[in-house]
């Protein structure tokens, strides 16, 4: 409260209110006016005393006394100097009090170091003479620690060497050290010669007392050992003489595997694993012996016996590859597995890879050559083992043989990539096209049945399904991992286009194999639906016979062969195939049967609706885990779309005759009057008169529809006349052709374009008519029109 009194905007009705909240504060009141009095008292007060030093400064004239400032100024500035000067002679007092302390400090600091010199110049010396005494004795396991210590004094007294006698301690070490090496050199000559051995345990300090010594003597004791063991080697398998040529190349690596295992025996304990001895003494081996066979070949490779030169080659990748897996420096497993894939990185180089084989380089043509014969002989083994493997319950299952084949390429990329990635890796990959093209032609293709298609046969087609679809896509892998190896002079060379067409067709063909033995199994069933009296039906039933018969071919085929197929594409394509070529057949029959009645056409639209949700259900059979594709159910939808459109043309009256010719218009959507007269064949009106009656109608009423199309495709390819039906194949109606019906699987020469870009495989171009596009529109017109045809009759 007493802060806020000296407030400016003080309210006092704030703290009126805030002391005067309740009745009873004013009993307080009395105490509340007594504290207010006293603090107006003591504010009193504090204003007397603020206007006695206000008026005591008035007297003063209120003026700054420089004269006085000065003198103060000038007192202060004495009194510092005094200080100063005072400050100095303490400062000599003490400096004259502690020189004798400091002269003593620095003689302790100079004697402690002279003891520490002198102390280590006698380790030294010790160290020195117990050094020499143990080269002596040979006795390098202790002497390993010591020379260690020594080496430490000798970088210690580097900064002392101006002094004679440390010089000279210097000097004796260094030559210490030469006498040590040059004994151990000796030692190691004795122990192989077993003339005066010397212990494992101590050879093997003896090889870390080099090692403290520096690189140059690990080095130079390296040096002499592997010489030691190549020696024979280099006397007996000399390159001008008849022990050093191809025809003993074998001779020479099994020389040296004995080599590698009489160090394995012998002399192993004798290194640290860290020198890797074995592994130098390989390497060293492997550049003699290329270097031998580069001046072999030099001198007389155009004259080498071409079978030699590839067994010398062969046998130089067995050694190399036998010294990688020795050492463990090649991740190779591809050998082993069950399915090639190129997608996997090829195997990283071992470090003996390329080591002797690298002289063969300028001869690889010869090598690429000889896996021609290779492949060949592999063809024999395909050609004689069964087609269906073992465990062909497993649906997805290749033929072995082309598993093998590919497992094959790789291990032949493999080391072809290792020796070369020019133009003998690109003679590799036009070897790959020729003989998959071989697989396709000779392997998969007379797997496929030649006449008669039965049960028994399914299993074969869906394994060149299968087959093919596997050899496509990892063919181009294939292509891809060879694009990224060889050089690139030859990277826009490298194609495998015709072995993929090659594959892709016999997928195409497969397809269409399964497709003619359904049409094959529901020929009974057309007969049938051929033979019934349409003419004289009363009324619309359930269901046709036909279609029971039919929707029962359908499902237990697709139950057969759907869970085979090894993708949801081709399980997708081949029911795509079986609509469309369902329903090409249901159009043919119907033009088997006219004149067709509006009863029998309404049944006929009963029937198609039956069959469409047979369609739909066709996926299903694929199993468990397919997944339905909605682009199936439109697809099947349009197809049938087109079939409903005829049927619903043939439903309308005859009479009024507008009435037939307007549906027609809304329907069919063209003004083709070769296609309407198709239509009224159709229904029975053969009649010349009456179609020129119909004709005339249909010529007027064109001129009111300024959206027609000229002609549509379905009833363009169909071929109906009076009297008689010319009955075209099932490939010509709905669609061009059958092997172009699926979206997925293209069936044009130029393929390989399509599988080039992203979207190939889903490249469709519809048949359908444009009349179907408007069919929503006008729908309703044509359900009031229907109805008025019935009420009229």
């Amino acid at each position: 409260m007493s802060e806020r009194l000296s407030l400016a905007d003080y309210d006092v009705k704030e703290d009126l209110r805030n002391l005067l909240n309740e009745p009873v504060s004013v009993e307080s009141l009395s105490t509340q006016i007594n504290y207010v009095n006293g603090y107006k008292l003591h504010l009193d007060s504090q204003l007397a005393v603020n206007e006695a030093e206000y008026e005591e400064y008035l007297k003063s004239d209120g003026q700054f006394q420089s004269s006085e400032a000065k003198k103060d100024l000038e007192l202060i500035i004495s009194e510092i100097s005094e200080n100063r000067k005072l400050s100095a002679n303490t400062q000599a007092v003490i400096t004259s009090m502690t020189s004798g302390i400091k002269k003593l400090d620095d003689a302790k600091k100079n004697l402690v170091l002279s003891m520490t010199v002198l102390k280590r110049l006698q380790m030294m010396i010790i160290a020195d003479e117990q050094l020499g005494s143990l080269i002596d004795e040979k006795r390098y396991t202790e002497a390993e620690p010591l020379l260690g210590a020594v080496g430490e004094l000798v970088d210690h007294f580097k900064s002392y060497k101006s002094i004679d006698s440390v010089a000279k301690l210097t000097k004796s070490v260094n030559a210490l050290e030469v006498r040590l090496a040059d004994q151990v050199l000796k030692d190691f000559e004795l122990t192989l010669t077993n003339k005066d051995p010397v212990a494992e345990s101590e050879l093997r300090s003896a090889c870390r007392i080099m090692d403290t010594l520096g690189q140059e003597y690990h080095d130079k004791l390296l040096n002499w050992f592997c010489n030691h063991q190549l020696r024979e080697i280099k006397t007996i398998f000399v390159s001008t003489d008849e022990a050093g040529s191809l025809d003993n190349l074998q001779r020479r690596f099994l020389f040296f595997k004995r080599v590698l295992k009489n160090y394995e025996e012998l002399f192993a304990p004798l290194f640290p694993e860290s020198w890797k001895v074995e592994e130098e003494l390989s390497n060293r081996f492997c550049e003699h012996t290329r270097d031998g066979i580069k001046q072999i070949l030099s001198q007389n490779g155009k004259t080498t016996d071409v079978d030699m030169l590839l067994n010398s080659l062969q046998q130089a990748l067995d050694f190399e590859k036998f010294l990688n897996n020795k050492f463990r420096r090649s991740n190779d497993d591809s050998a082993n597995s069950s399915v090639a894939n190129f997608n996997t990185p090829i195997p990283t180089d071992g470090v003996f890879t390329h080591k002797v084989s690298a002289a063969f380089e300028p001869f690889l043509n010869l090598w690429v050559d000889h896996q021609n014969s290779f492949l060949s002989s592999k063809f024999m083994e395909f050609l004689s083992q069964p087609k269906l493997p073992p465990d062909s319950q497993n649906h997805a299952n290749v033929i072995p043989s082309s598993a093998d084949l590919f497992r094959a390429y790789r291990h032949l990329l493999t080391q072809c990539s290792n020796l070369s990635t020019g133009g003998p890796l690109y003679d590799l990959s036009k070897l790959f096209q020729k003989w998959s093209l071989e697989y396709a032609n000779k392997v998969l293709r007379p797997t496929l049945p030649a006449s008669q298609i039965t049960d028994d046969a399914i299993p074969y087609i869906t394994l060149v399904i299968n087959t093919a679809d596997y050899c496509h896509t990892t063919m181009n892998q294939l292509q891809e991992k060879l694009t990224e190896l060889v050089d690139n002079e030859y990277k826009q060379r490298i194609n495998f286009d015709a072995a993929n067409d090659s594959f892709m067709r016999l997928i195409n063909r497969s397809l269409n194999i399964l497709v003619q033995k359904i049409e094959t199994e529901s020929a009974f069933s057309w007969r049938e639906m051929a033979n019934t009296n349409w003419a004289h039906m009363e009324d619309v039933g359930d269901q046709s016979r036909y279609i029971a018969s039919l929707r029962d071919v359908l499902l237990n085929n697709c139950e057969k062969i759907l869970p085979t197929l090894s993708r949801d594409l081709y399980v997708r394509n081949l029911c795509d195939k079986i609509v469309e070529s369902t329903v090409n057949q249901f159009l043919l029959n119907i033009v088997k049967t006219k004149p067709i009645p509006v009863i029998a056409a309404e049944q006929m639209l009963l029937d198609l609706s039956v069959l469409k949700e047979t369609f739909l259900k066709l996926t299903t059979c694929a199993g468990p885990d397919y997944k339905p594709s909605s682009q199936y159910q439109k697809h099947a939808e349009k197809i049938t779309g087109k079939l409903e459109i005829i049927l619903k043309v043939l439903l309308t009256q005859d009479a009024p005759q507008e009435g037939l010719v307007t549906n027609y218009f809304y329907l069919i959507g063209d003004r083709s009057v070769a296609n309407f007269i198709k239509v009224l064949e159709l229904k029975g009106i053969s009649d010349k008169d009456r179609q020129t009656r119909y004709i005339d109608l249909f010529k007027i009423h064109m001129k009111a529809h300024d959206n027609l199309i000229d002609s549509s495709p379905v009833l363009a390819k169909l071929v109906v006349e009076s009297g008689t039906t010319v009955v075209p194949s099932s490939t010509g109606l709905l669609n061009t052709k059958i092997m172009s019906i699926s979206p997925d699987l293209p069936s044009s020469p130029k393929l390989e374009n399509l599988l080039k870009t992203k979207d190939g495989f889903k490249e469709f171009a519809s048949n359908g008519e444009a009349s179907v596009n408007k069919l929503g529109e006008n729908l309703h017109k044509f359900g009031r029109f229907f109805n008025r045809q019935h009420n009229n009759n």
